[in-house]
């Protein structure tokens, strides 16, 4: 699954830079950026937090212990659920694109009548995202249930892909007037992307079937489920408003703060921010969450591997995590050297230095909710995550007035609100990490403790002086020279 993930997040990598070169950091970009978060935060606030996490749990007894039916019964319910709820809500967001698009605050040289009519256009187009995320992520806890996870990590391959290709015919129609396209290519662009979505969830329905189950959209859910499922996507629900509160925030705060096209760079920044935690640590969860979940679901002896399996792969995931800091703190200034070849990016390099520490918080909160999930004791992850997440919202929003008090300075708005997430992310992480040490007792820390103290500091130590090696060569090397040490330094320091 590593490799698969590898591959995908390097195709999804590669979109962004596409991205870069041919829609820019402009005001299309910013638009464009703008109108592509509110499908996914929609999503996720409404029924997001509510899945997430719990299909597997749901799944888990009753695909161990081999009974189909109820499997299907549950998977069909589930999905008959999310169209409902999302289906309606996409057509809403159709509709009220134009009202939706002037609640967004304007960076400062940007026309407010052009930027609004772009924003609302591209909503109309992206509406239909709102359902194919719901029955994507559906189809992918059905397979995770069943220890398939081969499909989930390829199909975003297949919509990063898609997405590739939009931009680039995009950018093909929009070449003599970039700033002023087409209706024609906007309709290519908003489109595309929304074929993207479906790249990414209609082709789980083939491996699905290959199971052996039937699959339809129905209202069936037992009460016994429904309970489950409001108790554990209730703690979800909580934690997905609180991060989706927290984007919406910082989007706001990156047009405020920022000039036109700073929402696009943050963007692509945060693009090489996740990259490491998406390679390295998710796989790890992933593949170790049905274990866990099936564990938790059983009696007997089982029940006492869980401390191990839960302590080592914590660990686990703390060490693929610091090293994945270090590695982009080497990287850093060479990111930005990059993307500037593509379009400007200033501030880029700082704020994912600031970033590095912000990884291991971030994959604590994808490994340890899922422990507490599956032990069904998701409310004291959810309080933690929740933490975290407000405190992204209150020092970003301090950070940025104290550091771009008047408004039009990318660069600081950048590490503004690089700060923010690093602070959210290690709040969350000491939370999650009590939460579980009351779950299963304080030894259950000692292994990750141990990861936490020695990796943290190998990738401080070495993120470090591979980011001053190479910016001392950046004052006599060639741009291709320059790029290639840094990603030789970041490959070595995640190595150690």
């Amino acid at each position: 699954m590593a490799g698969l993930t590898l591959v995908s997040r390097a195709l999804g990598f590669a979109r962004w830079i596409v991205q870069a070169s041919t829609v820019g950091a402009g005001t299309v970009a910013g638009a464009y950026s703008t109108a592509n978060q509110v499908p996914n935060v929609l999503y996720e606030v409404v029924v997001g937090g509510a899945l997430a996490a719990t299909i597997v749990p749901l799944l888990a007894g009753a695909v161990r212990g081999g009974r189909r039916e109820e499997v299907e019964r549950t998977a069909s319910g589930l999905l008959g659920l999310v169209l409902m709820v999302l289906a309606p809500l996409a057509v809403a967001l159709a509709v009220l694109a134009g009202p939706i698009a002037s609640l967004f605050p304007l960076s400062q040289g940007v026309d407010p009548a052009y930027q609004r009519e772009l924003v609302a256009g591209f909503l109309r187009m992206f509406a239909l995202q709102v359902p194919l995320y719901g029955v994507g992520v559906v189809l992918t806890g059905v397979l995770q249930a069943h220890g398939r996870f081969a499909w989930p990590a390829l199909t975003p391959v297949a919509s990063s892909l898609v997405v590739m290709a939009t931009y680039a015919v995009y950018g093909q129609m929009s070449a003599s007037a970039p700033e002023t396209p087409s209706g024609a290519s906007l309709q290519v662009l908003g489109w595309g992307t929304t074929l993207g979505v479906g790249a990414l969830s209609l082709p789980l329905i083939w491996p699905v079937a290959r199971l052996g189950l039937r699959i339809r959209p129905r209202l069936g859910l037992r009460g016994g489920q429904l309970r489950r499922l409001g108790r554990l996507g209730g703690a979800g629900l909580w934690t997905l408003l609180a991060q989706q509160a927290s984007v919406l925030v910082v989007l706001a705060l990156a047009r405020s703060g920022g000039r036109t096209g700073t929402v696009a760079v943050y963007q692509y920044t945060q693009a090489v921010y996740v990259l490491p935690y998406a390679v390295l640590a998710v796989p790890v969860a992933t593949v170790l969450y049905p274990r866990l979940a099936a564990a938790l679901a059983a009696d007997g002896p089982e029940q006492s591997a869980v401390s191990e399996l839960a302590a080592r792969s914590t660990a686990l995931v703390v060490a693929v995590a610091a090293a994945g800091g270090g590695a982009l703190l080497a990287v850093s200034q060479g990111a930005q050297t990059f993307f500037s070849l593509l379009t400007d990016v200033e501030g880029m390099g700082q704020s994912l230095a600031v970033l590095a520490p912000a990884l291991m918080g971030y994959a604590l909160i994808f490994q340890v909710t899922r422990v507490l999930f599956a032990a069904d004791r998701a409310g004291s992850g959810a309080a933690a995550t929740c933490a975290g997440w407000v405190c992204v919202i209150v020092v970003s929003t301090v950070a940025v007035r104290v550091m771009a008090p008047h408004g039009g300075d990318s660069r600081a708005t950048l590490i503004a609100l690089a700060i923010g997430l690093s602070v959210g992310m290690t709040v969350a992480g000491v939370g999650l990490l009590a939460a579980l040490a009351r779950l299963l007792g304080t030894a259950v820390l000692a292994p990750v403790l141990r990861a936490l103290l020695v990796s943290g500091a190998v990738a401080a130590v070495g993120g470090t002086a591979a980011l001053q090696a190479t910016s001392r060569l950046a004052k006599h090397a060639t741009t291709p020279v320059y790029l290639a040490a840094c990603l030789l330094a970041a490959l070595l320091v995640a190595a150690t």
